[in-house]
């Protein structure tokens, strides 16, 4: 069974705990909210490392990324996933992710990134940087970002494993501190890093010969906040016909307030009627009520 396949499985619960597919949302939940980070090893199998890495190398276009200080071109990207690919659909529905994206941020939340990075040997170290940083949202204020790195390689000290910064999240009263000591997250393939988006982190420098460092990058937030791609336009509206309803909301096709036209923007999109059909002319109405 794999990893995806068994999250799907309900237990029983521990009084004051919630249990999803084998793993503690409350304590999970509970590290991020103190430590700002939580390491989750073992999140997909092997099987499903290879399915999406085939993906990525078979189906997905790239560009080289040079960003957040790293200026050497060893960093490749491919943003917008989601209209590229369907290998990672599944992992967005994932409901332990659901259950520690929505234990973070409420349940209002929708995707906000989607990436595929492969960290090349070179590369050199990227500067620390918030991701909640991008909102000109005075601190303290409520989570709104919520991320997560799933490891398709294994990632230690020597391939530039990611750079955090243990409780920087409670940090609300300086600036990012490119001195500061950090930790680097040593994972093996399939193990996920989530954190809160105000956690100081950064990848780390590739200093091996031959050794590449593939992840897959998800990032949340909440659905009241422009998210940084806007997946409304990213993903075609032919492409997202085909999508689960679930998978649909999350990218942003969610009636949050007047929808459209005071219509449920699910069904605009197949019907493309973005002038509700009950809608009339003001004379229209007029010659009803004087009936």
């Amino acid at each position: 069974m794999s990893a995806t396949a068994a999250a799907a499985q309900t237990e029983p619960e521990e009084e004051g705990e919630r249990m999803v597919g084998g793993l503690n949302i409350t304590e999970r939940v509970a590290e991020i909210e103190e430590q700002g980070y939580t390491i989750v090893p073992d999140f997909i199998s092997a099987e499903e490392i290879a399915r999406i890495r085939h993906a990525f190398d078979t189906e997905v276009r790239i560009t080289e990324m040079r960003a957040i200080g790293t200026k050497t071109g060893q960093t490749w990207r491919a943003h917008n996933l989601l209209a590229k690919t369907r290998a990672v659909d599944y992992l967005f529905l994932d409901p332990r992710i659901r259950a520690l994206v929505e234990g973070v941020l409420g349940n209002r939340t929708q995707v906000n990134v989607t990436t595929l990075f492969n960290v090349l040997p070179g590369e050199t170290r990227q500067f620390l940087h918030q991701d909640d940083g991008l909102w000109p949202i005075p601190r303290p204020h409520p989570h709104f970002v919520c991320n997560a790195l799933i490891a398709l390689d294994d990632q230690d000290v020597e391939n530039g494993a990611t750079h955090i910064v243990p409780f920087s999240h409670k940090w609300h009263d300086r600036r990012v501190d490119q001195s500061v000591e950090t930790l680097q997250v040593e994972m093996r393939a399939g193990t996920m890093l989530m954190w809160e988006g105000g956690l100081w982190h950064g990848g780390g420098a590739n200093k091996s010969r031959d050794r590449e460092r593939l992840g897959f990058f998800m990032s949340h937030n909440v659905a009241y906040l422009r998210p940084q791609e806007i997946q409304l336009v990213s993903v075609p509206r032919e492409v997202a016909r085909e999508l689960p309803e679930e998978l649909l909301r999350l990218l942003g096709y969610h009636r949050f307030g007047l929808g459209v036209d005071g219509r449920d923007p699910v069904d605009v999109l197949h019907d493309g009627d973005v002038v509700n059909p009950h809608a009339q002319l003001a004379a229209e109405w007029r010659s009803q009520a004087a009936r």
